[in-house]
């Protein structure tokens, strides 16, 4: 009988602290859990304000970038409408000068001498070319 009794204590005992210890082991796991899940936390907001910081750094990279193209096509425009001025002046002359022959003098009937682009034109108000 002893021995039965002292059984069922042994076996009483382990139950009780079997499930005192089970529940402990469950509060540790639970408050481990409930850390983690916190530390996590923070860390995924770390992460966020690290995010916004990187997409901060990318918008000021890509404004500046975008500021060099401008300058840079504004240059190459400025070349182009130069280099565009001085062909076209150039054009303009040799038009001018294909265009426009040279002026000539003439003796006119009255004894005068007046220039002009033919002999008849430098003469007309002068009583025409002497021959």
């Amino acid at each position: 009988m002893f021995r039965n009794m002292l059984g069922s204590v042994a076996i009483g005992s382990i139950l009780v602290f079997g499930i005192a210890t089970s529940t402990h082991a469950q509060s540790e796991e639970k408050k481990k859990a409930e850390e983690s899940a916190k530390e996590a936390g923070e860390h995924a907001a770390e992460a966020g304000k690290e995010a916004g910081k990187a997409a901060a750094h990318a918008g000021k990279a890509t404004g500046e970038a975008t500021k060099k193209a401008a300058k840079k096509t504004s240059q190459v425009a400025t070349d182009a409408a130069k280099e565009t001025a001085e062909g076209t002046e150039k054009a303009a002359k040799k038009t001018k000068k294909a265009v426009t022959p040279d002026t000539t003098s003439a003796v006119c009937n009255d004894g005068t001498v007046h220039t002009g682009k033919t002999k008849t034109t430098a003469c007309i108000d002068n009583g025409g070319v002497k021959d």
